[in-house]
């Protein structure tokens, strides 16, 4: 009744700016907690992903031997045909071998090749493999399955037939289905010489870079017919934690020769850890930002309503004085504080299927509009409006009629 000259009165222009605000916090909100809960399944997905071979229980480092004090290769032959078997025959080492370069050490190594019997190509045309050398005994060290033929032994040497072990994705992709073993592929060598080796096994394909990063083709050679000074070695323990194996590795090194360094052990789930830090970076920082967003939305909406109900405390007076019920009053706060959380909702689902393709290469097994990613988003976001627009709406419902007119 006396709406123009009442003191404090406002303007429609202060109640757009404020329910604009409202309605840009929950839809940045929105778009910021289904970006954060993309990453979430993300890595979840990633952790749950199997390399390929058991991690667990095996430790790993970087055996190089010095290049100027040994030069021939039959001396990097030599020593890891000597201190491997005596790795494995450390109190608790269940096997030891070696591969250069192992999976998720950082480095990868391609080799192009031919399959005998399959139509020629040129030269640049050849395809490309992973190309490792491994010791006997690797396999066994990894856990990595033998799926066909046999591994390598101690009757693959220097003198004996050029041999090659393939895996899975390489049958698939450049054998077809025909039984490998005993197949022939010649490898590409520098000086555009060749060798001629023959496939004895083929063991379970395993990620090399990243557990994001599908299995490639790969082969590996013995260490006898291809040494290199440089290996990573891994041991299979029997416990998570062997006491004395830096100790027990050194002695058996330095016996050898002393000069050589030895860092220090680590597991081998510790290296397959280091490559999930940018994805577990990634997901914690849009989730620390998600949830200041949404701290901030749910402060916004409560000041925004609890202002609205402290200048209408009049009108609300004048309503119940009417006959208007407290359940009436609770219910035009909640209407008029989830039309502007609907409206952010709403702005805010359509931002995120627009800008969650850009996070299309950081997500791995989820699409950028998961469907469940959504349904939680919207029912966190919702739960967390309603709970900031109760309060304000229960001190509505509390409005004496008669403080609120004693003064009109």
């Amino acid at each position: 009744l006396q709406e123009g000259g009442t003191r404090g009165a406002i303007g429609p222009e202060s109640h757009r700016l404020r329910g604009l605000l409202v309605i840009s916090q929950v839809a940045l909100s929105l778009l910021l907690l289904i970006g954060a809960g993309l990453l979430i399944k993300s890595f979840a997905n990633l952790r749950a992903t199997k390399p390929g071979f058991d991690p667990s229980h095996a430790v790993t480092l970087h055996l190089s031997m010095p290049k100027v004090k040994y030069p021939d290769p039959n001396q990097h032959r030599q020593f890891f045909e000597q201190i491997l078997p005596k790795l494995a025959a450390i109190p608790g080492v269940e096997a030891a071998g070696g591969a250069m370069p192992m999976p998720f050490s950082g480095n990868d190594r391609g080799s192009t090749f031919t399959v005998m019997g399959q139509p020629p190509l040129a030269r640049g045309n050849h395809p490309v493999a992973s190309h490792l050398i491994i010791t006997p005994g690797y396999f066994r060290s990894m856990k990595t399955p033998v799926l066909a033929g046999r591994d390598f032994n101690l009757h693959d040497t220097k003198d004996s037939r050029p041999v090659v072990i393939v895996n899975e994705v390489f049958v698939r992709r450049f054998l077809g289905s025909g039984n490998p073993i005993g197949q022939r592929i010649v490898l590409d060598e520098v000086d555009d010489k060749t060798t001629t080796v023959e496939i004895v096994g083929v063991v379970a394909s395993s990620r090399h870079e990243t557990l994001a990063a599908e299995a490639q083709p790969e082969f590996y050679i013995p260490h006898t017919q291809d040494p290199s000074r440089r290996m990573d070695i891994v041991l299979r323990t029997s416990a998570a934690e062997l006491s004395g194996l830096q100790t027990a590795f050194r002695n058996v090194v330095q016996e050898y020769d002393k000069d050589i360094y030895i860092p220090n052990l680590e597991t081998l789930e510790q290296r397959i850890g280091t490559t999930l830090a940018q994805p577990r970076f990634n997901m914690m920082l849009l989730g620390t930002f998600a949830g200041v967003a949404m701290i901030l939305a749910a402060i916004g909406i409560y000041g925004v309503i609890a202002y609205s109900v402290a200048q209408r405390t009049r009108e609300i007076g004048i309503r119940m004085a009417l006959g208007a019920q407290r359940r009436t009053m609770l219910q035009m706060v909640l209407w008029q504080s989830f039309s502007l959380v609907g409206v952010g909702l709403l702005a805010g689902v359509l931002s995120a299927l627009a800008l969650t393709r850009l996070m299309t290469s950081l997500l791995y097994g989820v699409t950028a509009h998961d469907l469940s990613i959504y349904a939680i988003v919207l029912t966190v976001l919702s739960g967390a409006a309603l709970l900031a627009s109760y309060f304000p709406a229960r001190r509505a419902m509390q409005v004496d009629p008669i403080v609120a007119l004693r003064y009109e």
